[in-house]
């Protein structure tokens, strides 16, 4: 008879030796910090429910990390930095699975399903899949494997639609060039700027021909297009846009910030038609790549999601493995962002 191992008052989180190939993953740490992050909130509910001045529900950051290493440390080498439980706890945070309420507090966020792309979405929340509150209504397919718990949506979806959170990205994806120009225009600050110092100022030009990669767009020379955006050189850097105003052949200068600098030259990619190439490496049913941080929030999120093990790169951004059934998923929000892996 196989040993069954119930961790004390953990009751979604079994180890069994019934499957002696069993190894601790990323995506399963996960799922326990859930756990333990729900247990905890819930505790912590209980007891300022009994007391008569109102407190907030919340649970710290050092009380999270403590807990899962006093039940779970055992399994797994926490000096591993896909293991670092403080790195966990902040890709729940990034993946928006949990809520970070300043000074170290976190509360687990609502369960709900958070659509990706045509197909495609994700089980989003701070509780364990198991305990999970969100509907279950058109889900064909859950990847347990990944670390935003990907759903693969059934083809009579559309019904249940209404009851799920649209990402940008798959807003973004479902809009003409001009509809996201428009969007764009109109989070513009109502006055412009003045022109960024010219010697200290570079211009993004999607259509330099020699570039594989964003960071060899950045131009000393003010490019012809429709719009640019520039940033200053040094830090911190300064973001600006050079578009048309709504005055006859009129432009100006506006200021940007480094998130929305972010998203207009994802549309002046897409207008140009650029396409930023990333090599990747394959070994059995995985592939692993380098996501430089370079991308709006919400593409950051979703491919995250996709991964099955996500670690710090050295330099900048992350190093990502994505198992076989996720690749299809991670390669069109990829090609969302104008990136193609080689």
């Amino acid at each position: 008879m196989s040993k069954v191992l119930k961790t004390t008052k953990f009751a979604g989180i079994f180890i069994t030796d019934a499957d002696p190939k069993w190894r601790p993953s990323q995506a399963w740490l996960f799922e326990a910090t859930r756990m333990v992050t729900s247990r905890i909130f819930a505790q912590t509910m209980i007891q300022n429910g009994a007391k008569k001045e109102a407190e907030t529900n919340t649970v710290h950051k050092s009380a999270i990390i403590s807990q899962v290493s006093k039940v779970f440390g055992a399994l797994f080498d926490e000096t591993s930095p896909q293991f670092s439980i403080p790195w966990i706890v902040d890709l729940l945070v990034q993946l928006q699975d949990l809520a970070d309420i300043g000074y170290g507090y976190h509360i687990p966020r609502e369960s709900r399903i958070v659509r990706l792309v045509e197909g495609w979405g994700r089980i989003a929340g701070g509780l364990p899949l198991e305990l999970s509150e969100h509907r279950e209504e058109g889900i064909e397919k859950v990847l347990g494997g990944t670390l935003g718990r990907l759903v693969k949506f059934s083809d009579n979806f559309a019904p249940h639609d209404q009851y799920t959170e649209h990402s940008k990205v798959f807003r973004w994806m479902s809009q003409s060039v001009d509809t996201q120009y428009s969007d764009l225009y109109e989070q513009l600050p109502e006055k412009g700027s003045n022109r960024p110092p010219e010697k200290k100022t570079e211009y993004y030009n999607p259509k330099y021909q020699r570039a594989r990669t964003r960071r060899d767009r950045w131009q000393n020379k003010l490019p012809d297009q429709s719009f640019v955006v520039a940033r200053t050189i040094g830090l911190p850097a300064h973001y600006y846009v050079f578009i048309p105003t709504q005055e006859e052949n009129s432009k100006a200068w506006f200021d940007l910030t480094h998130e929305e600098a972010r998203n207009w030259i994802l549309l002046a990619e897409k207008q140009a038609g650029a396409t930023n190439h990333i090599y990747e490496s394959s070994k059995d049913n995985f592939t692993t790549f380098l996501l430089p941080d370079m991308l709006p929030a919400a593409w950051v999120i979703a491919i995250l999601s996709c991964a099955s093990t996500v670690v710090r790169a050295e330099n900048n951004g992350w190093i990502v493995e994505v198992q076989k059934e996720a690749r299809e998923l991670t390669e069109i929000l990829l090609g969302s962002a104008n990136i193609l892996l080689i």
